[in-house]
C-alpha cells in the first residue's frame, strides 16, 4: 500500500517513537507544543521528550503506519501500535497539527 507522503516532523517523530530516540525531540516538535494522550496533557519539548521515554522504557511500542489522510488543519495517521501494554497490538489515531515552521505543535492520541 502506498501512503501519502508524511511531513519530516510527523516521520521523524514515528521514527524516533520506533528508535526510542529522544534526543531530538526539539528538531520536530515546537517549543510550546501539547501532547494529548490516555489522558494526560503535556506541554513543551521537555515534557514530552520524558513521556517519550517513559513511554519507551514501560511498553516498547512499535508503530506502523496505515493510513494517512491530509484534513484541511491538521494530518490523521492511523496505526497500528504494539508493545508491552494490555490489548496489544491497538490501532491508534494519531492527529497532528504543524505550526508555520512545519514543527509539530500538537499531537492527540485516540483510540
Amino acid at each position: 500500500m502506498s501512503l501519502p507522503e508524511l511531513a519530516p516532523a510527523i516521520a521523524a517523530y514515528l521514527e524516533a517513537a520506533n528508535t526510542r530516540d529522544t534526543s531530538t525531540v526539539a528538531q520536530w516538535f515546537a517549543e510550546d507544543a501539547n501532547v494529548f494522550d490516555d489522558g494526560g496533557h503535556l506541554v513543551g519539548t521537555a515534557a514530552i521528550a520524558r513521556w517519550m521515554q517513559d513511554t519507551a522504557h514501560r511498553y516498547q511500542p512499535r508503530v506502523e503506519v496505515l493510513n494517512v489522510q491530509h484534513r484541511t488543519g491538521k494530518i490523521l495517521v492511523r496505526n497500528v501500535v504494539s508493545g508491552n501494554f494490555p490489548g496489544s497490538p491497538l490501532e491508534l489515531r494519531y492527529t497532528f497539527r504543524l505550526n508555520e515552521q512545519g514543527k509539530i505543535s500538537r499531537l492527540d492520541i485516540s483510540v
